[in-house]
C-alpha cells in the first residue's frame, strides 16, 4: 500500500490486515527489504515494450501501452488471443434514434475504429521491488486525450490500468477491448448480492438484444480450469462477443444536458488470469480489494501495537456485504450487519466478532427483528460464535448452519440481516 509524505510523495509498504480491521504499519526506519513473496521486476526492451513480472502474472506492453501478453506464471497459461492485442481502446459512433443520454443502439457496432498509439510513448514508471509500473500517452482525437499507468503490485493476482481521460466530443462510445484466449458459450457477470451468466454468442434475437449489458465490480470468462476476469471499480457497462472481454468507459450524449460527461475523468480496471472457476479463483475478492483499497490513518498516541478485526467470515463463499449503525438504535449502539453467499452454493459458515455483545438477532432489510430470530449468547465478547441462518430464521450457537441461494434463471446468493447491540464500554 502507498503511505502518504509530506510534500504529496508517498513511501511503499507491505502491509497484511485482517478482515474489517486494522494492522500498525512500522516506522520506514525499521521496514524490512526481505519479502515474503517475489519482488516485482520490470524491464524494458530495446523496442520499446516493458514486461512486468510478479511471479504471479507476467504483463507484456507493446510500445505504445497494448497489451500482447498476459500469463499465469504457475501454469505458464496465456490468456491473450493469439495475434491480438488487448487494452485496445476503440471509439464508436453513438446516435440514438431518440434518446441521446438513455439509449445506445446495436448498429453502432458497426462503426468501431481501433484507437491507435504512437509507438515510443510507453515508459517504465515505478522501477520494481514492491510495485511495478509503466506508463504511456494516447491521443483518442484531435479533442480528446487519455494517460495511463499500467500497475502491477507484490503478490497481487491482477494488473491495474489507472487511466485519466480528458474528454471532449460529441456522440462518441469509448470502450476497451481484451480479447482472450478462453472459449465459452457463457460468459459470468456479478450483480447485486450475486452474479448471472449470459451467452457469449448472437444466435437469437433475445441473444442479439444483449449487446450490451450491466455489470457491477467484475465479469468473467472461463472455461474448464482456467479463466479472465475484468474488474474495475465504476463502470457498469459490458459485453463478451465471442471471447471478446470489453468494457465501456465513456459515452457523448448531448441531450437533455450538452455537456454531459465532458471533461477530466478518472478510473481504474483490472485484469485477473486464473486457474480453475471464479469462485475458486477469488475474483470476487480481488474485485472488492479493487474498489475498497486500504486507507493510511495516522494512529492515535499510543499507537496499538497489534492487528485488530471487528469481523472474520470462516467461508470465502460469504460476504460480509454492510456494516452499518440500526436506523432506530437506543444510544446510537446497534448495528446491521448485511451479508450474502456469493458463490451459488451451500455453505456452512460461522461469523465472528470482536465487538462487546450484547444481543444478536435476526432480521429483514427494513431491520424489523424476527421473532424467532434470537441468536443466544453467553460467549465471552471477545470470541463471539454465532451460525447464520439457513432458509428457516432459527439457528443455534452449538453449531453452523446451511445458506441456501434462491434465484430464478440466474445464480443470486439469499442476503441475511442481523441486527446487534454492543454493549457500553
Amino acid at each position: 500500500m502507498a503511505l502518504p509524505k509530506p510534500g504529496g510523495a508517498h513511501s511503499l509498504a507491505l502491509v497484511t490486515v485482517p478482515s474489517m480491521g486494522y494492522a500498525p504499519v512500522p516506522p520506514p526506519t525499521s521496514l524490512q527489504p526481505l519479502l515474503p513473496q517475489q519482488p516485482v521486476f520490470v524491464v524494458q526492451e530495446t523496442d520499446g515494450s516493458v514486461t512486468l513480472d510478479n511471479g504471479i502474472i507476467r504483463v507484456k506492453l507493446d510500445p505504445t501501452g497494448r497489451l500482447t501478453s498476459l500469463v499465469l506464471v504457475a501454469s505458464g497459461r496465456e490468456a491473450i488471443a493469439e495475434g491480438a492485442v488487448g487494452n485496445q481502446f476503440v471509439l464508436f459512433d453513438d446516435v440514438p434514434l431518440y434518446w441521446d443520454a438513455w439509449d445506445v443502439m446495436d448498429y453502432h457496432l458497426e462503426t468501431r475504429k481501433p484507437v491507435l498509439g504512437q509507438a515510443g510513448t510507453l515508459a517504465v514508471g515505478t522501477e520494481g521491488g514492491l510495485r511495478g509500473s509503466a506508463w504511456f500517452l494516447l491521443q483518442i482525437s484531435p479533442n480528446s486525450r487519455l494517460s495511463q499507468e499500467v500497475v502491477l503490485d507484490v503478490g497481487c493476482p491482477y494488473v491495474r490500468f489507472h487511466t485519466e481521460v480528458h474528454w471532449h466530443e460529441a456522440h462518441k462510445f469509448l470502450k476497451v477491448e481484451f480479447p482472450a484466449r478462453v472459449r465459452s458459450s457463457q460468459a459470468t457477470y456479478e450483480i447485486q448480492f450475486g452474479h448471472l451468466q449470459r451467452p457469449t454468442h448472437y444466435n437469437t434475437s433475445w441473444d442479439w438484444a444483449r449487446f450490451e449489458v450491466w455489470a457491477h465490480r467484475w465479469m468473467d470468462l472461463s472455461e474448464h480450469g482456467f479463466g479472465l476476469a475484468l474488474l474495475n471499480d465504476c463502470k457498469y457497462g459490458a459485453s463478451v462477443r465471442g471471447s471478446i472481454l470489453s468494457l465501456s468507459l465513456l459515452r457523448a450524449p448531448k441531450a437533455p444536458d450538452f455537456t454531459a460527461d465532458m471533461g477530466r475523468h478518472e478510473f481504474t480496471y483490472a485484469l485477473m488470469p486464473h486457474k480453475g472457476s471464479f469462485q475458486d479463483a477469488g475474483v470476487i475478492q480481488a474485485a472488492y480489494s479493487l474498489n475498497f483499497p486500504l486507507l493510511a490513518l495516522p494512529a492515535p498516541s499510543p499507537a496499538p501495537a497489534t492487528s485488530w478485526s471487528a469481523f472474520s467470515l470462516s467461508s470465502p463463499a460469504v460476504v460480509l456485504e454492510t456494516v452499518k449503525q440500526a436506523e432506530s438504535s437506543p444510544q446510537r449502539r446497534s448495528l446491521v450487519l448485511r451479508l450474502y453467499e456469493a458463490h451459488g452454493s451451500h455453505v456452512d459458515c460461522w461469523l465472528h466478532l470482536s465487538l462487546p455483545v450484547q444481543e444478536a438477532i435476526l432480521c429483514d432489510l427494513l431491520e424489523r427483528p424476527d421473532p424467532a430470530g434470537h441468536l443466544p449468547s453467553g460467549q465471552p465478547p471477545e470470541a463471539h460464535l454465532f451460525s447464520l441462518p439457513s432458509a428457516v430464521p432459527v439457528a443455534r450457537a452449538s453449531a453452523p448452519t446451511t445458506l441456501s441461494p434462491w434465484g430464478w434463471g440466474f445464480v443470486c446468493g439469499r442476503l441475511w440481516g442481523l441486527l446487534i447491540s454492543v454493549s457500553p464500554a
